[in-house]
């Protein structure tokens, strides 16, 4: 399995810093090396059935601004068209191997989701935004508990839930109500004393990231 010590050379040239954002770029100092603001919106059809989760992921302003760095830009300096277009590409192929930080559990069932969709990069001036919608393999009758967690399980990015409003229900979610969990801030310091081959040896099957995990519960009647 590629871990973030065993990069390509197509694509180390395309982008190290994209590839940063996805948990292959080469070894730092300290956990976690980007920071990701999350919104997201649970998508229910005329059905009722709970049918996927788009995401709406802003990347800290250092990051962004790293990302973007020797990457072709229009003469008022922000990121062309086909640089976004390029990026998202590539960030959306290598998130596959995370599951897309993504995973959704009705009782003890794992919900798959089918491959992402309508995803691009927008930039704002300061902070990219990765947007796209992960449908899920078979639509969720609306009835019932649904978790949801978005977490990177080596702690290599680190994503909290945005401010106001992070999640929302959309479409017929009709009696629903939806709790949000934070992960602990005390996780995060316990983190900083742990060494950096201990991060270097985690994977995507790891269970570490998962104490850093934003939860979303939705429970309908």
């Amino acid at each position: 399995m590629q871990n973030r010590r065993r990069i390509s050379p197509s694509l180390a040239r395309l982008s190290a810093a994209a590839l940063a954002l996805l948990a292959f770029a080469g070894p730092a100092l300290a956990h976690p090396h980007v920071w990701v603001s999350v919104r997201s919106e649970l998508d229910y059809a005329a059905d009722g059935t709970l049918t996927g989760v788009k995401h709406a992921w802003t990347f800290d302003e250092g990051f962004s601004a790293y990302a973007l760095q020797g990457l072709a830009t229009t003469p008022d300096g922000k990121p062309t068209e086909a640089t976004l277009k390029e990026l998202a590409q590539v960030n959306i192929d290598s998130l596959k191997e995370f599951d897309y930080f993504t995973f959704a559990t009705r009782g003890k069932d794992k919900l798959p989701f089918n491959p992402p969709k309508d995803y691009s990069l927008s930039y704002d001036g300061t902070s990219l935004t990765l947007h796209f919608t992960l449908p899920l393999a078979k639509p969720l009758a609306r009835s019932g508990t649904l978790a949801l967690d978005v977490y990177d399980p080596t702690y290599f990015v680190a994503f909290d839930l945005a401010d106001n409003d992070p999640v929302k229900l959309a479409g017929d979610a009709q009696g629903c109500t939806l709790d949000l969990h934070r992960p602990d801030p005390a996780a995060g310091a316990t983190s900083a004393t742990l060494s950096e081959s201990f991060f270097n040896a985690l994977t995507s099957a790891s269970a570490y990231g998962s104490q850093f995990a934003n939860r979303v519960t939705v429970k309908c009647p």
